[in-house]
């Protein structure tokens, strides 16, 4: 079948899931401004120099948060959430900065401000003033506006899809395409998509993605994490891997022009599997043939060597459990040959054994016969 490039599907199959559901007593954010207008999503790489919008980072990066747009004003954040201020100071190119660890250890960051209003190991209430918008920590020229960023701790329920500069150029644009991005935990945990942890959605103005992804911030979290494609599964429908799995196959289908998912599916290729012996032909071979077998076949085939980069994740998967299925049968076969040396082991022990036993009753015997003719004397 059309094979997905071999990366992307890979990292689509383990990251790709819906968008996180709420746990149980952490409320939505509510907004930290008043204006309530995004100019630039999380996740859209800045290439360095002019691209990187007069951040102070001047290496290229990708954008960690949503840029809240204050019409260039100071205007007052609020607090998104009820939580414990665990910074508030000068944090480097982030400018003035506060942050705010929720209850479930989620953190919330502001950067970039003309003035902070709280404290550290203050306890602030969602919607209280925090600070005002400015551009400390950008060039001169920034523009005065807020980089919201959301942390979660656990690197696990990361959702970050990266995109490259000439993403949005792209006309056969597709979300599972665009790499997803795991980047190292900061003081504020693992930076994700703000945008699902909002109660409301905001308009997105300016940022050159709205074409592809829509224009507002739940509409492009969507569209990247929880849509399902024609021939898809909804994302609640299983655990988020398979649902990835199932819609990664739709997506190759929807390419492929077939009109069901079966289409590109045939048991003549083996589903796309590597070029390998039946399963079955292992049943008839010693460990050590296996071995010899996968060996040559993984190490020596240029065959393999060649396809592993263009099969699908499908075939992938099939080969992966090929090997887990021939390290088992290995394992086993060990296993067996263990318990059979073990059992001649003890076989040649018990026997040593029993002559040394034989020796020592004869020595004892003939003790005895000693002693029995001394007393007679």
């Amino acid at each position: 079948m059309a094979a997905a490039p071999l990366l992307s599907a890979l990292l689509w199959a383990l990251l790709a899931a819906p968008a996180p559901v709420q746990a149980q007593g952490d409320a939505c954010l509510v907004s930290p401004t008043d204006k309530k207008e995004v100019s630039g999503r999380f996740g859209k790489f800045r290439s360095g120099g002019a691209g990187n919008a007069n951040s102070g980072n001047s290496r290229p990066h990708m954008h960690d948060g949503l840029d809240f747009s204050t019409s260039k004003q100071a205007a007052p954040l609020h607090a998104s959430s009820a939580g414990t201020v665990i910074l508030a100071g000068l944090r480097g190119t982030a400018g003035n900065t506060v942050m705010i660890k929720r209850d479930n250890g989620d953190v919330i960051a502001y950067y970039h401000l003309s003035s902070i209003k709280v404290k550290q190991q203050q306890k602030v209430a969602a919607g209280e003033i925090i600070a005002y918008a400015g551009n400390t920590g950008m060039k001169p020229s920034g523009a005065v506006h807020l980089h919201f960023i959301y942390g979660v701790p656990n690197k696990s329920d990361v959702r970050a899809k990266q995109f490259a500069a000439d993403a949005n150029k792209n006309k056969t644009f597709n979300p599972a395409q665009l790499p997803n991005v795991i980047g190292r935990q900061n003081v504020f945990n693992y930076a994700t998509d703000p945008s699902p942890y909002f109660c409301e959605t905001f308009p997105i103005q300016g940022d050159g993605l709205a074409s592809i992804l829509g224009s507002d911030t739940k509409a492009q979290y969507a569209k990247l994490f929880g849509a399902a494609p024609p021939m898809g599964v909804p994302p609640a429908s299983a655990e988020p891997a398979q649902v990835a799995a199932a819609n990664n196959d739709a997506l190759q289908a929807q390419a492929a022009g077939a009109p069901a998912v079966a289409g590109v599916l045939s048991d003549a290729d083996g589903f796309g599997a590597l070029p390998s012996p039946p399963l079955g032909a292992f049943e008839t071979m010693s460990p050590a043939e296996m071995m010899a077998t996968e060996s040559r076949r993984r190490f020596a085939d240029a065959e393999w060597n060649t396809e592993i980069v263009k099969v699908s994740s499908r075939a992938l998967w099939v080969d992966y459990l090929r090997a887990l299925g021939v390290s088992t049968y290995m394992n086993e076969a060990i296993r067996q040959k263990k318990e059979r040396v073990e059992a001649l082991l003890a076989l040649y022990t018990a026997q040593k054994l029993a002559l040394k036993q034989a020796r020592t009753a004869a020595a004892q015997q003939r003790a005895a016969r000693g002693e029995v003719a001394k007393a007679i004397k």
